[in-house]
């Protein structure tokens, strides 16, 4: 009676999270459809504490000739209470098991953001000798991209306690033994580790449901079971990976912006790197990233042989204000790439760095979709123009590859003999093996741009040069929606006929002023008096 009374509760539990699931849905006819699905598969849902595995697919440990690696317990006095209950909690739940194995591996508590404990085993010197799985795992920027290519609905699934779900192999529990202050215990299920979620976008509602039956018939005949307050169903709006995605755009997400602001000024070469790593996934929203962050970088490759050497003053203090200012005033967001359009992409290198936006016309609007700028070593500082220039390309197709492989790409070029790139053999063993390299993508034609009009560019590979010419090696890139609605001057929309002056106008209020270049030559090469006033020199 205890058990079927328990199982109606649990019931009652699922039914009111499948309802909240659907309250978000806007249309009544998409709320009963999606309803009545998860009605059908109320089976795969489950809110208990725990689940004992029922998955047809035990897991195999497989490992290289050793002998088995024990610990000690590791010393936590202050939290065995804590532990004891989570070994107590684990054994009635039948995940793991009394153990008299060879292998220990020790146990620790880690305090999570709620002040909670999470219970942990260190099992790096069993991953030691652990046969590894090459599998590859998807790039998590390609997936994040992937989502916004006109997929209008999403869903998001969070297995229950995910791993616990999984057998282990009866041969190979005695290698997941692990030691705490009580004994020795083994686990029968595979213990938590990462890469539980799954994700779901479809173009229209109705692939969705088609999409989400799939996905639920899967889980239900492998006896996987989600977790429903973690789900999200049919929304138009997710988060993922600390992004929010929706049909034709990405931003960051509000909670992780918030969560950098409140990171107090560095006092050491830790917190400094730390802060540099939280601003990292978002290094493609904020203008000229790497050159506001050029003095914090200085200092920290500056220190990382010697922890000592760590200083903080008032120009990393600045950089640190700057680029927390940045989040707060900067239109976060980047356009998604659309279909049978093609993508525009310029570039320019100064003596120190190199620079490229990624754009793309729709609807007579020049739309962003990647910026990119990094230094270049002293030995790339070397290079003659037009092997700079020709870097310049290759390296924003390198970073953005997500984006541009597969499609047609315009590359704009404010330097003539590049021009002919694709066209002809180039006397320079550098552009010519750059030529080689950039084979894969679908080039279209290279245009050339006059100096002048490739501001954006010219101003993400030049900006650093004064303050910071000893850095190197900041591959960080940029992004910004700073010239996202810049309207082009051409008389049609038609970018077959694409060229330099097409696309910018002295005319059109919306470009950013031309700046003022210096020359690419010393004008001491030059006889003074041949030297105009009005002289453009490149």
């Amino acid at each position: 009676d205890k058990l079927s009374s328990s199982k109606k509760v649990s019931n009652s539990t699922v039914t009111q999270h499948l309802n909240l699931l659907v309250q978000n849905v806007q249309n009544d006819e998409h709320k009963r459809d999606l309803l009545a699905l998860l009605r059908q598969f109320s089976n795969i849902f489950d809110t208990t504490r725990h689940n004992v595995a029922n998955t047809p697919i035990p897991h195999v440990i497989n490992t290289i000739p050793h002998s088995p690696p024990a610990s000690r317990p590791y010393p936590q006095p202050d939290k065995e209470e804590i532990m004891y209950q989570f070994i107590q909690e684990f054994l009635q739940a039948g995940l793991i098991s009394e153990s008299n194995s060879p292998y220990a591996a020790p146990a620790i508590l880690v305090k999570k953001k709620d002040n909670s404990y999470r219970f942990v085993v260190d099992y790096k010197r069993l991953n030691a000798i652990t046969i590894k799985d090459s599998f590859p795992l998807p790039n998590m920027e390609d997936t994040i991209f992937k989502l916004g290519k006109g997929f209008s609905y999403f869903s998001k699934f969070d297995l229950k306690s995910g791993f616990y779900q999984i057998p282990i192999n009866e041969a190979d529990k005695m290698k997941t033994a692990f030691i705490t202050p009580f004994g020795l215990y083994q686990f029968n299920v595979l213990p938590m580790v990462y890469l539980d979620d799954i994700i779901i976008f479809s173009e229209s509602f109705s692939d969705h449901l088609y999409h989400l039956r799939c996905v639920f018939s899967a889980l239900h005949d492998k006896n996987l079971l989600l977790n429903p307050p973690k789900c999200e169903l049919a929304v138009q709006r997710i988060n993922y990976l600390g992004h929010t995605i929706k049909k034709d755009s990405i931003t960051p997400m509000k909670d992780k912006i918030e969560a950098i602001l409140r990171i107090p000024e560095p006092h050491t070469l830790a917190q400094a790197n730390r802060f540099l790593g939280s601003l990292g996934w978002y290094r493609k929203f904020l203008p000229k990233f790497a050159d506001v962050a050029a003095p914090i970088h200085a200092v920290t490759n500056l220190t990382k042989p010697n922890r000592k050497k760590f200083k903080w003053e008032l120009v990393q203090s600045k950089a640190f204000h700057q680029l927390k200012h940045m989040l707060i005033t900067e239109p976060l967001f980047l356009h998604f790439p659309i279909d049978n359009s093609p993508l525009i992409l310029t570039t320019d290198a100064s003596d120190t760095g190199l620079g490229g936006v990624l754009q793309q016309k729709v609807n007579g609007q020049l739309h962003n979709l990647y910026y990119h700028s990094q230094i270049m070593t002293p030995c790339q500082r070397k290079y003659s123009t037009i092997e700079k220039e020709a870097l310049a390309i290759y390296r924003c197709f390198d970073r953005m590859r997500s984006f541009i492989l597969g499609r047609t790409i315009i590359i704009m070029t404010d330097h003539c003999p590049l021009c002919y790139i694709m066209k002809k053999t180039i006397k320079n063993a550098r552009v010519n093996r750059i030529t080689h390299l950039i084979q894969e993508y679908n080039i279209d034609k290279v245009v050339h741009i006059r100096g002048q009009y490739n501001c954006l560019p010219d101003y993400l590979s030049r900006y650093s040069k004064e303050q910071f010419d000893d850095l190197f090696d900041i591959e960080y890139g940029l992004a910004s929606k700073t010239l996202s609605t810049l309207s082009s001057s051409a008389p049609n929309n038609d970018t077959n006929n694409i060229t330099s002056d097409s696309l910018v106008s002295s005319t059109n209020p919306k470009l950013l002023a031309a700046m003022t270049l210096r020359p690419r030559k010393n004008r001491l090469y030059y006889a003074e008096e041949s030297i105009s006033r009005d002289s453009d020199i490149h």
